[in-house]
């Protein structure tokens, strides 16, 4: 009996020590995984405490948008899709605040203001011959005026015109019967390189054409002097006839003469007084003057149309005669017809040696010696 009592005492230590070494095994597993669970936990918050920045980053001008973290974190969002992640990063789609500044800045600097009455220099003040004022539209598609006002110098009197320091102009003056009798060698002397001589007119009140009484002695003797020479005809035709008719009457006193500088063609108002041509329209004046170039230049000569801003832009339909040649009658310091033009009469009181009191001066813009 005893050893039977032993034998169940042995048996009953042996059940709880298995007993109480499973217990402990079990315990030891779950601290094993909860330590490991809190240690990777522990790295993941130092890892993105670390990257948080990164994660986080901000784009100029983008506001508060953060940044995907990387491609592989954003396509996991979009996956079975063939989209990628910067097909939806509609932002960069967007200028940013810098760049919207500028294109504002821009847009505003283009726009005329409201006290701007030339539109942004699309229009053109005009002033009349009665002393009021117009503004008219320049068109783009004729071609510009290209002077640089920076080019041109004004020295004793006289204009002239500069490209890269280099004189780029000839200096002329214009003569008729007024002037009376001139000294055309002391004229060649004062630097002056070619003349526009009066060859006639048509009168403004009884239609009749005259030789101008002092154009054969002018000529004659201002060729003899090396000067280059052209013409000037003052028309007050009122029908495409008449103004055939004058071109006829140039051409005829031109027979003899080898002349280089263009046959210019004047058509103006008459002022304090009734002209011929006070009736015409802007249309009639266009066709007569194009029917006198016309006929000229088909004799070989270099022509050219004459008027003051008001004559180009109210008188006649300058975009029917583009293609001639301009003389610019305005009296000023600088020029701003906005048209191409390749002489400029900048004023009728100029003083030059060999001529008696005022002539009037040009400064033109090309050699027609070569032309």
């Amino acid at each position: 009996m005893y050893k039977e009592h032993l034998q169940e005492i042995k048996m009953r230590l042996e059940n709880n020590y298995e007993e109480e070494s499973s217990a402990k095994g079990t315990s030891f597993m779950l601290t094993s995984v909860v330590g490991v669970s809190l240690f990777l936990l522990i790295v993941l918050g130092v890892v993105l405490f670390v990257n948080r920045e990164t994660l986080f980053e901000k784009e100029p001008g983008q506001g508060n948008r953060p940044e995907q973290s990387s491609q592989t974190a954003s396509d996991s969002v979009i996956s079975g899709s063939t989209l990628v992640s910067d097909d939806l990063d509609i932002w960069d789609d967007y200028p940013s605040e810098e760049e919207v500044s500028e294109t504002v800045s821009e847009t505003i600097s283009q726009e005329p203001s409201e006290d701007d009455p030339s539109e942004g220099g699309t229009k053109t003040l005009v002033t009349m011959a009665d002393g009021t004022e117009k503004w008219y539209s320049i068109s783009k598609y004729l071609p510009q005026n290209e002077y640089d006002d920076a080019g041109f110098v004004l020295g004793n009197g006289r204009m002239a015109y500069f490209t890269d320091g280099n004189k780029a102009s000839y200096a002329g003056i214009d003569v008729s019967k007024y002037q009376g009798y001139i000294d055309y060698n002391e004229v060649k002397k004062d630097g002056i390189d070619f003349v526009i001589i009066k060859l006639g007119s048509r009168g403004y009140s009884t239609g009749q054409l005259t030789l101008d009484d002092y154009f054969q002695d002018n000529i004659k003797r201002a060729t003899d002097a090396g000067l280059e020479v052209g013409v000037s005809f003052s028309s007050q035709a009122i029908t495409v006839d008449e103004a055939k008719e004058e071109a006829a009457f140039v051409l005829e006193y031109l027979a003899d003469y080898d002349i280089k500088y263009p046959v210019v063609f004047e058509m103006e108002h008459v002022l304090n007084d009734t002209a011929r041509i006070d009736e015409l329209t802007k249309e009639d004046k266009t066709q007569i003057t194009k029917a006198f170039l016309e006929a000229v230049e088909a004799e070989g000569y270099n022509v050219m149309l004459s008027g003051n801003k008001e004559w180009m832009f109210a008188d006649i339909n300058y975009a029917a005669l583009s293609n001639y040649d301009v003389c610019l009658n305005q009296e000023a310091d600088l020029p701003d017809y906005p048209y191409r033009f390749y002489m400029w009469q900048y004023t009728q009181k100029g003083t030059v040696d060999g001529v008696s009191g005022q002539v009037p001066l040009y400064i033109c813009f090309i050699d027609y010696t070569i032309k």
